[in-house]
């Protein structure tokens, strides 16, 4: 066989296997629409603004939709936005760091004769254990006295700690907003200043240990030259699996003003955040004024998006062949764990949902992807706004809306 038939015959089979494989049966599409006309007709009947959308994630073909471009309150699937322009800009190697530094520079005799400073870059997972661990690094390097003080720097952030709270009339009460700061201790709870409380808990992990300090822990900057000694850090996988399963509106906000800090400048900020995800929404393709992203968790109701937005930004994570595994092993699993944990349990969908969960007053949420009975991947939002206390009621219609499409096969 020459090369010309060859290459003939490759096409050929190219062509015929794209046809046998690669289409979708009309009828079943038309009686999966057919079904998910019927699940989401008792919320329209309600008077519940529903927007909703789904398509084959590798052939990109609409297999369903229903007002997709109207804006709706996302509640916690904002999330889904930063966490993926957090993967994309920040890359999957990224750790988030709390650095030790001191202004002596020599050490080698056991003394610091200086300060010692603690400074954070956002990471919201720091934890008690983590500064016992920063700690053990000191005594591991020999330190046996401090003549300074221990500083709490917190500088990387700006100090508008409770971001909207109060911001905008009728919006999320102040009650739900979280302290938002660059050196959090254990997500800020029942701290009145986590940064100084960090430093404080080092100090007593030092004294603890037999190292003598007899200065005070202040909040302050840490000096440009002042010499690194350790540092803890946590994997951008394992900080936003975090936030994504459990929906963690403390990490989300504290991610948001990182993007605005690291690719901006600092102190990070709301503003920085969300020119950084406005510019990274921009480069693939979706359009400026389809959506309002004022901060990262979903807090806020002035957040406004649409289905084709969310369709676009998670086809394009799915394209991603590098990050696509860390986003999507980064969303809770139907019947498995997070948010989702307890929904969809003896389904088709259980094990084969991943997605984010939103939930405000008057809201529900949920948006990701479904393993099909092909083994093919979806992309699905379904977003309900403007009801009373129904909240079973419009969980339970996405997740019949979930356990439909993961019945649905295009063969």
């Amino acid at each position: 066989m020459n090369k010309k038939v060859r290459n003939l015959v490759i096409l050929f089979l190219f062509i015929f296997q794209h046809a046998i494989f690669g289409q979708f049966s009309a009828s079943k599409v038309e009686a999966l629409q057919q079904l998910l006309d019927s699940i989401i007709a008792p919320v329209k009947e309600a008077n519940i603004t529903v927007s909703t959308k789904v398509v084959h994630a590798d052939k990109y073909k609409t297999l369903y939709e229903y007002q997709p471009e109207t804006k709706v309150i996302p509640a916690s699937i904002t999330k889904l936005v930063t966490s993926a322009c957090a993967l994309s800009k920040l890359g999957q190697g990224y750790v988030f760091q709390t650095v030790i530094y001191t202004d002596d520079n020599n050490i080698t005799d056991g003394i610091v004769h200086g300060n010692v400073y603690l400074k954070g870059f956002g990471d919201p997972d720091l934890n008690s254990t983590d500064i016992q661990y920063l700690s053990d690094l000191l005594i591991k390097s020999n330190i046996k006295e401090i003549t300074g003080n221990i500083v709490a720097d917190e500088s990387y952030f700006d100090n508008e700690y409770y971001c909207l709270s109060g911001y905008y009339s009728g919006d999320t009460g102040p009650s739900y907003w979280p302290y938002v700061n660059a050196l959090p201790l254990n997500k800020n709870e029942g701290y009145t200043n986590p940064a100084v409380s960090a430093g404080e808990l080092l100090s007593s992990d030092l004294t603890s240990a037999g190292v003598t300090f007899t200065g005070s822990v202040i909040s302050g900057t840490t000096p440009k030259a002042a010499r690194e000694i350790g540092r803890i850090t946590h994997s951008i996988f394992d900080v936003l699996s975090h936030m994504n399963k459990e929906s963690d509106n403390h990490s989300a906000i504290t991610i948001f003003k990182l993007l605005g800090a690291k690719l901006k400048s600092d102190p990070g900020s709301l503003k920085g955040g969300q020119e950084v995800i406005e510019s990274f929404l921009s480069e693939i393709g979706i359009d400026r004024y389809s959506y309002e992203i004022l901060e990262g968790s979903g807090l806020t109701r002035y957040n406004k998006v649409n289905a084709e937005m969310y369709i676009k930004l998670l086809k394009y994570m799915y394209d991603d062949r590098f990050l696509f595994d860390y986003y999507y092993n980064s969303l809770s699993i139907a019947g498995k764990d997070g948010t989702l944990k307890n929904r969809m349990i003896g389904t088709e969908a259980e094990g084969n949902v991943h997605a984010k969960t939103g939930t405000l007053n008057g809201v529900s949420a949920l948006s990701g992807y479904v393993v099909d009975e092909d083994n093919e991947i979806l992309i699905f939002f379904i977003v309900m706004n403007g009801f009373g206390g129904e909240y079973n009621f419009v969980k339970s219609v996405q997740d019949n809306f979930c356990i439909s499409l993961a019945q649905f096969s295009r063969k």
